[in-house]
């Protein structure tokens, strides 16, 4: 009756699961087979299979496992080697940032920074009684905030901070407000990091838009279009998400922050130490990346990198004594350390961020296909139509590939048209560099989409999708008609 018993409960893969991991693996390894097309070459075909397995087994499988198997599939592509894919992608700087800058965000969490900010929040007087003010806030706040403050060290904070929120009021794991919520931080961080392009690879997008079009991009002018876009975009994201997909914020209204315990009335000193340390290294990365040609930007940029800097954060943090009488550091790393860094981002922004870039490589093929479809569709058209086929444009690639590379292959595209139509190129550059940003729908759009669609707590691949897809339809909804509007006023 025991092995009878025993039998029962045996389990083996469903049919849909073998299905997702044979297409999983044949997009890997065999779409590269097939024969290619258009201006694709053979390498193309490899590379794109990979880069398609990618997303597919990470939306329908396993983080790990896809992520180990395209490593291999890459590294046999031809595009490059087994040994330099795999330091390409676990070397990537964006990876070692977010391994160290776990390490600060995560104990931000772990010694109760989030249980803190939702008591000292939700007992504010003006949003008692008004949830749905809270959550707008919440996201303006913060999505402003991003103009300045690096966005996905941000998101990690946020997202410890939306699960404190989520868990302490008594959400479902699987409850919309968690999904809702987490890609709000999503948006709202990406949106607030877009509006101005004075720093890193945007910066170098406005420089490039500026030679082509000889119209250097003001970007005084671009911030009074993009900061009024990025509050509209979160309300209506705000309030078409509740709708969409009916989420209860009540529970927030009812819940009494007098029952979470003592410690969340205050900051512990240690906790004091990690915000001040990690706020000097966002203050001297932003000062560095604003004061250009300074030897302080070179010494930010070039000699340490801002992955050096969040790197030193974590180190000191690691030795300086808590200041709470314990003998020990302020984060020890042997505690936090099972929360505060998650290997499924880890391996995701390790292989989504050049599988991602490579894709659009000149030797795979793909941008000149990309300018034989549409360079046509803007011939002999109107001004409007191509600052509204600029954006729709913009939000189609950037949620497909790496947003670097296709804005790179973007303008050069369109730049000509823009001109040619009289149109002023102030409007279609902010419109295509601030859109260009907006990759959430698919994980290997951005490093924030990367983030985002790998948090273990946000398990049903579906329920991803549908709301990133959901925000990035409230973009459009804003976007067209205010950058048209813009245009039409002042252009």
């Amino acid at each position: 009756m025991g092995n009878a018993a025993v039998a029962t409960t045996k389990k083996s893969y469903g049919t849909f699961k073998i299905i997702n991991i044979i297409i999983t693996l044949f997009l890997m390894f065999g779409f590269g087979l097939l024969p290619p097309f258009s201006t694709l070459t053979p390498v193309g075909m490899k590379v794109l299979g990979v880069f398609l397995g990618v997303v597919y087994g990470y939306s329908t499988c396993d983080i790990i496992w896809p992520s180990l198997f395209a490593i291999i599939a890459y590294g046999i592509t031809g595009y490059t080697t087994m040994g330099a894919a795999i330091t390409s992608m676990m070397g990537h700087n964006v990876v070692f940032q977010s391994i160290v800058g776990f390490i600060a965000a995560g104990s931000l969490s772990y010694y109760g920074f989030g249980k803190w900010f939702v008591r000292w929040s939700l007992s504010k007087k003006i949003f008692q009684g008004k949830p749905l003010l809270y959550v707008w806030a919440f996201f303006v706040v913060f999505g402003l905030s991003c103009v300045v403050v690096n966005q996905i060290i941000l998101s990690l904070i946020l997202y410890g901070i939306w699960n404190d929120i989520a868990d302490n009021c008594g959400y479902d794991e699987k409850s919309s407000f968690r999904y809702v919520g987490f890609c709000g931080i999503m948006l709202c961080t990406i949106l607030g990091g877009a509006m101005i392009p004075y720093q890193s690879w945007m910066l170098g997008l406005a420089n490039t838009w500026s030679d082509v079009t000889g119209s250097q991009l003001n970007m005084g002018l671009m911030g009074a279009m993009t900061i009024p876009a990025t509050v509209l975009i979160l309300t209506v994201y705000v309030f078409v998400s509740k709708w969409v997909f009916k989420v209860d914020y009540s529970t927030m209204q009812k819940f009494d922050v007098n029952k979470m315990d003592e410690e969340s009335k205050h900051l512990r000193p240690r906790t004091k130490r990690i915000l001040v340390v990690y706020l000097l290294t966002v203050f001297l990365c932003i000062l560095g990346n604003t004061l250009i040609g300074t030897g302080l930007a070179n010494f930010v940029n070039n000699t340490v990198t801002v992955a050096g800097m969040y790197c030193i954060c974590a180190a000191i943090l690691l030795v300086l004594p808590s200041g709470e009488g314990d003998g020990l550091p302020t984060i020890e790393f042997k505690k936090v350390k099972n929360t505060a860094i998650s290997w499924e981002v880890i391996l995701m922004c390790a292989v989504t961020l050049p599988l991602a870039s490579a894709v659009t490589n000149d030797v795979t093929g793909i941008v000149p296909w990309l300018s034989g479809v549409f360079a046509p569709i803007f011939a002999g058209k109107g001004s409007l139509f191509i600052l509204i086929f600029t954006i729709v444009l913009s939000l189609i690639l950037t949620n497909l590939g790496s947003n670097i590379a296709f804005g790179a292959a973007m303008i050069p595209i369109i730049a000509p048209f823009v001109i040619e139509s009289g149109m002023n190129p102030q409007f279609a550059g902010a419109a295509m560099i601030y859109v260009i940003n907006i990759g959430m729908i698919l994980p290997g759009a951005s490093a924030p989409a990367s983030i985002f669609h790998s948090q273990p707590i946000l398990s049903n691949g579906g329920m991803r999708l549908k709301v990133t897809t959901c925000a990035a339809v409230c973009v459009l909804i804003v976007t067209i008609p205010l950058f048209s509007f813009f245009s039409a006023i002042f252009g």
